[in-house]
């Protein structure tokens, strides 16, 4: 059915003023943007005030384990000395036999000539004989030949001992958590048996300035490495071999019962620390000393300075509102100190 020229004309006004209606739309876009008052109460200026986040001490049983990575390794070879100048004349354990502690290893013999006197013008040489016996039991291996000749304190072999220990390095972290060590530890053998108690556990330091350099300068979790070893006996009746990992775990100390916060809100870890007390009216935090105990790395133990009622912020403030100049109120004295002060 055709259009009639009424209905053309009708259509035509109202594509112009649809049409019209856009172009003023976009002027108005263009040159007059919508005011930002209403937007203001919006701002997305991440600096705004969100309050502080508290936490109230809590009343919990604590263990403190110290778990520390290391290897397997042979206990060190014993150096076998001469024990006089002489000779060797006889050889009484062949080269990489097993020998028992006190069993004579070899033989030396040194020519005597006394000095000559009035009465002895010409003296008759002598020969002294001494032998030379294990100090320690396991595989021997002789550093002597037939007819070689030792000066006292000289090496004439080594014995292999048959045991083996766990080594593990220490952190400065781990050290402070470990002051009164324990005579056992428990071993955890990389894919080998199940784990077992050690005894004998020992801590020990190094003796010279060449074992720091040779030690890694840093542990797996970034902490600096102090060169000192916790060192545990493997016993007799586990099966083990040179190079093996291990993890030693060394339960210094639990409590049952003890007044702790998370160590994210107390700044220090070994015997005194500093909590932050929340401003009522939301200003700077006051810094608060407190006793410590025990950690076992999540908690800590608060012996003094703390309720269970005070309120204290969840994680120490960083040190850049100090650097900036901004206060912490000390509430450590009767009077009010501020740090950093002028």
């Amino acid at each position: 059915m055709a259009t009639s020229p009424r209905a053309g004309r009708i259509l035509a006004i109202i594509k112009t003023v649809i049409l019209a209606i856009i172009a003023i739309a976009l002027v108005k876009f263009a040159f007059f943007p919508a005011s930002d008052t209403a937007n203001e109460g919006q701002s997305l200026d991440p600096g705004g005030d969100y309050g502080q986040m508290t936490i109230f001490p809590t009343v919990s049983d604590i263990t403190n384990t110290v778990s520390a990575k290391g290897t397997i390794e042979a206990d060190p070879a014993t150096s076998v000395k001469a024990t006089a100048d002489g000779e060797v004349i006889y050889i009484a354990a062949a080269d990489g036999s097993t020998i028992e502690t006190g069993a004579p290893i070899l033989e030396l013999r040194k020519e005597i000539t006394p000095r000559p006197t009035d009465a002895n013008p010409n003296p008759d040489s002598f020969y002294q004989h001494t032998t030379v016996y294990a100090t320690a039991s396991g595989t021997l291996h002789l550093n002597a030949l037939f007819g070689q000749t030792f000066q006292i304190g000289e090496t004439v072999a080594t014995i292999q001992s048959p045991s083996y220990s766990a080594f593990a390095t220490l952190n400065a972290d781990q050290l402070y958590r470990i002051q009164n060590a324990p005579e056992q530890a428990t071993i955890t053998i990389t894919n080998g048996p199940a784990p077992f108690t050690c005894t004998g556990l020992r801590i020990e330091t190094p003796k010279t300035s060449t074992d720091n350099q040779n030690s890694p300068g840093n542990s797996s979790n970034g902490t600096t490495n102090t060169g000192i070893r916790a060192v545990c006996p493997i016993p007799a009746d586990q099966k083990v071999f040179p190079g093996l990992q291990v993890t030693m775990d060394i339960v210094a100390g639990s409590a049952t019962g003890v007044l702790t916060l998370p160590i994210s809100a107390v700044e220090g870890r070994f015997e005194s620390g500093f909590v932050y007390l929340p401003n009522p009216d939301g200003g700077k935090p006051a810094k608060k000393p407190v006793k410590l105990g025990l950690t076992d790395g999540k908690i800590v133990e608060i012996k003094e300075g703390l309720t269970e009622k005070d309120e204290v912020l969840e994680f120490v403030p960083n040190s850049t509102a100090e650097e900036n100049g901004d206060n912490l109120t000390d509430t450590g004295d009767a009077a009010t100190v501020t740090e950093g002060a002028a």
